[in-house]
């Protein structure tokens, strides 16, 4: 009983892991955070100069 617990907290570690890993290198990740984010203050500032 322990060992199956205990196999399915690993299995879902593992499963978290991969969509991390996933989201970083395919899907932008902390880049287009970043990017989002410039994007936003240099609009911000934009705003404020008009």
């Amino acid at each position: 009983m322990f060992a199956k617990i205990l196999g399915i907290i690993f299995a879902l570690f593992i499963i978290c892991f991969v969509a991390i890993f996933i989201e970083e290198v395919f899907l932008g990740g902390r880049r287009l955070r970043l990017a989002k984010k410039a994007c936003l203050e240099r609009k911000r500032v934009e705003g404020d100069n008009v």
